[in-house]
């Protein structure tokens, strides 16, 4: 999953750099990166955040 987003950051990058008209679409991309970034950390601490009680 973090390869993804990698090569995804990577496309922004290079679209901003080459295409900069292209500036709304590499926002939005990088917001898409950014919230993903925070879902996978999130999935990945959630026991740690929320530990389990005694049910």
């Amino acid at each position: 999953m973090e390869l993804l987003l990698l090569s995804f950051i990577f496309f922004t990058a290079c679209l901003i750099t080459f295409k900069p008209e292209k500036e709304k679409l590499a926002n939005r991309c990088l917001g898409i990166c950014i919230a993903a970034s925070i879902a996978i950390w999130l999935l990945a601490t959630w026991e740690m955040l929320v530990p389990a009680g005694n049910i």
